[in-house]
C-alpha cells in the first residue's frame, strides 16, 4: 500500500513538471490547449488509479481528489470535465463497494474546483499575494466531501474505513492538495507576472512610437540614440537610417551647444538628474526647428553606459510668436524702425556707458494733419514709413532712430558734439525736402540737444530737444503748411480742370460782389483767397465721382456733402487761413437753416460765406457740368431772386444781380 502511495505522489509531481515546463499561457487563453490538458489529465488520472491504495476489496483510496480539485481551481470547467469522463467510467469498470464513492468523489472534486475557478481564480492570481489558508481550506472542503462520500460504502465497513482513513483523508489529503496548489500557482502567477511584463512593454512601444512628442533613448556618453519614435523624426525631418548616422550634438545649434554640453557632462557625473532648455535642431535642408527639449537620466540594471531619455516639443511656432511680440513691443508697426520705449532703453543704455557727448535729435513733419485730411490717412502712412526709411537710412550707421509720436522722430547719436548733430538735422531736412509720395512733398522741423556729463538729467536734455524743436516750428511750420495747402490745390486742379476754372471764376465774382458791397480792402483780399479756396476739401472726393456723368447715387452726394468739413480741417491747420476756412465751412449754409454741414441760419452764417454761395450757385448754374445743362445769365439771375430770402442772403443776391450781373431786379420773372 506504501508503494501504491509513494507511486500516487510521483505521477502528481510529473504533471507539475509537465505543468512546469509546458507554455501555460496559451493553455490558459486557448480553448483548444484547455480540451489538450483535459486529455493529459485523464491520463495521468488513469495512471494514478490504476495502481491504488487497496483499503479492502472493491475499496481504493487513490490521489484523483487532488488532481481533479487542483486542475480545476487554475483551469477550469473544461480540462477537468474531460478528465472526468475518463476517470468515472474506468472507476466504474474497477467496480466494487467504493464505486459509487469513487464517483462521487470524482464529481465533486471536479465541481469545487471548477466553481472556484469560476468565482475565485482571477482576483486570486492578481492579486499579487498567496493565501495559503484559502488553498488548504479548499482542499479540506474537497477531503470532507470525500470522507461523506465514504458512507456509501457498506455499513459493515464504516467503523474500520472512517477509523483508519479520516485521519489520512483529512490530514494528509488537504496538505498534498495544498502542495500541488502552491506548485501551479507559483508556475501560474510567473505566467501572470510575465505577461503583465510584456504588456506593459507593448504599451510603452505602443505610447513609446506614438507619443505626440519626440522622444529618443540615448547613450549619453557618445550621443547616439538608441531608440527614437516617430514624432521625434517629423521634427527633425530625418529617417532612421539619417539619424542613425548622426549624434545630438551634429544636429545642435552651434549657439546652444556650449550650454546643452555643458548640462550633459553634469548629468552624466550625476550632479544632476534632469534639466530642460529651449534649443535649435539643425534639418538636413539646413532650416532650424525650435524644440522645447527634457532631458531625464535613466537608471537602467542591463547597460553599463550612462543612458538618458530625451523628450522634444517642436515650439517654432512659439518662438515666432514671442519673436513678433517682442519685435512688436520695440518696433512701429506702421514704419519699422523702433518706438519710444526702445528709444528711452537705447538712451539709457548710452548714457550709463557714458558714451558722451550724447546728443538727442527730435523732429516732426509737418503739415501731416493737412495731408490726412486732404489725401487720406493712407497717404498720410505712405509719408510717415517713406521719412522712416530715409532717416534709417542716414543714420544707421550713426545712432538709432525711432518712431516716438504720431508725426515725431527720435534719433539718437552718443559721442557726437552738438554741432555736428545740427549738421546731421540738416542734412536730414535736405532729404525729407526732395521725398515726394504721390506728389505731395513735405518738411521736418527738429530740435537738438546734448547731454555731456553724468550729473545732467535725461529727461532735461529731452526737454531741451522738444524745446528747440518748438522754436524751429514756429518759424517753419507755417511756411510748411502754406506750401501743403498749395501743393493740395494744385493736385486738386490737377485731378480736374473744371474744378480750376471754377474756382477762380467763383473768386472773380466774390470780389466783384464784396467790392459792390463796400467792404474793405482786407475783405476783398479774403474774398478773393476764399473764392479760390471754396472748394479745396474736394481733394478727398474719388475722381470718378468729380467726373461723373449723370446723377449722383444718394451715398455719392453724402460723400460730396463733406467737402466743406475736409475744406475747413485743411485751412484751419494754417495760422493765417484760419478765418477764410470758417467761411469755407459755411458756403453751403441756407439763409432758412436748411443747408449743410452744420444746419445754420441767418446771420449765424458769415457774411463772405453768404457771398461765395451766391457765386458759387450763379457759376454752377452758367458753367458747362457733365450731369446738366447750362442755363442762360437771364435764367440764373431768375433763380437767385427765387430763391432770395430761403437759400440766399435777400440784400446780397440783389446787388449781385444788379451790381455784378448788371440787371434789372424787378425786372426778373
Amino acid at each position: 500500500m506504501v508503494i501504491d502511495v509513494v507511486y500516487n505522489i510521483s505521477l502528481l509531481l510529473t504533471v507539475g513538471v509537465i505543468f512546469a515546463v509546458y507554455p501555460m499561457k496559451r493553455m490558459r487563453l486557448d480553448r483548444v490547449h484547455r480540451v489538450l490538458v483535459g486529455f493529459i489529465i485523464a491520463a495521468v488520472g488513469l495512471l494514478i488509479m490504476s495502481r491504488p491504495a487497496v483499503f479492502a476489496e472493491g475499496i481504493v483510496f487513490d490521489g484523483r481528489s487532488i488532481l481533479l480539485g487542483t486542475v480545476g481551481m487554475f483551469f477550469g470547467a473544461i480540462p477537468v470535465s474531460i478528465a472526468a469522463v475518463f476517470m468515472i467510467p474506468y472507476r466504474i469498470m474497477m467496480g466494487g463497494d467504493g464505486a459509487i464513492t469513487g464517483v462521487l468523489v470524482t464529481l465533486s472534486a471536479s465541481a469545487i474546483g471548477s466553481y472556484w475557478h469560476y468565482r475565485r481564480f482571477n482576483t486570486f492570481i492578481k492579486r499579487g499575494r498567496i493565501s495559503h489558508l484559502e488553498l488548504y481550506l479548499v482542499g479540506l472542503i474537497v477531503h470532507v466531501v470525500m470522507i461523506l462520500s465514504m458512507l456509501f460504502f457498506p455499513r459493515e465497513l464504516w467503523r474500520s474505513t472512517f477509523l483508519y482513513m479520516t485521519i489520512p483523508v483529512l490530514g494528509i489529503y488537504p496538505l498534498g492538495f495544498y502542495l500541488f496548489s502552491m506548485l501551479l500557482y507559483r508556475q501560474l502567477h510567473r505566467v501572470v507576472i510575465t505577461e503583465q511584463l510584456q504588456q506593459s512593454e507593448r504599451r510603452f512601444k505602443l505610447m513609446f512610437e506614438q507619443a505626440p512628442i519626440g522622444i529618443t533613448v540615448t547613450d549619453s556618453v557618445s550621443g547616439k540614440a538608441l531608440e527614437v519614435n516617430r514624432a521625434f523624426l517629423d521634427i527633425i525631418r530625418m529617417t532612421r537610417d539619417e539619424f542613425a548616422q548622426v549624434t545630438w550634438i551634429d544636429i545642435t545649434h552651434p549657439d546652444d551647444l556650449e550650454d546643452d554640453k555643458m548640462m550633459m557632462k553634469s548629468l552624466i557625473a550625476n550632479e544632476i538628474d534632469s534639466y530642460h532648455m529651449d534649443k535649435r535642431y539643425r534639418r538636413p535642408d539646413g532650416s532650424y526647428v525650435w524644440a522645447h527639449m527634457a532631458i531625464t537620466a535613466i537608471n537602467s540594471e542591463t547597460s553599463d553606459e550612462p543612458l538618458h531619455l530625451c523628450m522634444v516639443m517642436d515650439i517654432t511656432a512659439r518662438k515666432e510668436m514671442e519673436s513678433a511680440i517682442l519685435w512688436a513691443n520695440r518696433h512701429d508697426v506702421l514704419t519699422g524702425i523702433e518706438n519710444r520705449q526702445s528709444f528711452e532703453e537705447q538712451i539709457e543704455v548710452c548714457d550709463k556707458a557714458r558714451r558722451y557727448p550724447l546728443s538727442v535729435l527730435i523732429g516732426d513733419l509737418n503739415g501731416l494733419k493737412v495731408v490726412n485730411d486732404a489725401f487720406g490717412r493712407e497717404t498720410g502712412d505712405d509719408l510717415l514709413i517713406a521719412t522712416a526709411k530715409v532717416l534709417q537710412r542716414h543714420t544707421e550707421h550713426l545712432g538709432v532712430c525711432a518712431r516716438i509720436g504720431g508725426d515725431e522722430f527720435g534719433i539718437m547719436l552718443p559721442e557726437t558734439e552738438e554741432d555736428a548733430a545740427w549738421r546731421v538735422a540738416e542734412q536730414l531736412q535736405a532729404a525729407i525736402g526732395e521725398l515726394s509720395v504721390r506728389g505731395v512733398r513735405m518738411t521736418m522741423s527738429f530740435g537738438v540737444a546734448t547731454k555731456r556729463s553724468q550729473g545732467e538729467s535725461l529727461n532735461e536734455i529731452s526737454k531741451q530737444a522738444e524745446n528747440m524743436l518748438s522754436r524751429s516750428k514756429l518759424t517753419e511750420s507755417p511756411s510748411a503748411h502754406s506750401r501743403a495747402v498749395h501743393t493740395i490745390i494744385n493736385t486738386l486742379h490737377e485731378k480736374n480742370r473744371r474744378e480750376e476754372l471754377h474756382s477762380r471764376r467763383v473768386s472773380v465774382l466774390s470780389v466783384r460782389l464784396a467790392e459792390a458791397a463796400k467792404m474793405g480792402a482786407k475783405e476783398i483780399t479774403e474774398m478773393r483767397t476764399a473764392g479760390l479756396l471754396h472748394d479745396i476739401g474736394k481733394i478727398a472726393i474719388d475722381e470718378a465721382i468729380l467726373n461723373k456723368v449723370g446723377k449722383l447715387t444718394a451715398q455719392e452726394w453724402e460723400e460730396v456733402k463733406r467737402h466743406p468739413e475736409t475744406g475747413w480741417h485743411i485751412l484751419g491747420s494754417v495760422g493765417e487761413l484760419g478765418e477764410l476756412a470758417t467761411y469755407v465751412l459755411s458756403h453751403h449754409e441756407r439763409m432758412d437753416g436748411k443747408g449743410y454741414p452744420r444746419g445754420l441760419k441767418g446771420d449765424a452764417i458769415p457774411i463772405p460765406a453768404r457771398i461765395i454761395a451766391i457765386a458759387d450757385a450763379y457759376d454752377a448754374m452758367t458753367a458747362e457740368r457733365t450731369y446738366r445743362k447750362t442755363i442762360s445769365n437771364r435764367a440764373a439771375a431768375s433763380e437767385l431772386k427765387r430763391c432770395a430770402g430761403t437759400q440766399f442772403d435777400a440784400d446780397l443776391a440783389r446787388l449781385f444781380v444788379e451790381q455784378v450781373l448788371d440787371m434789372e431786379w424787378d425786372a426778373l420773372d
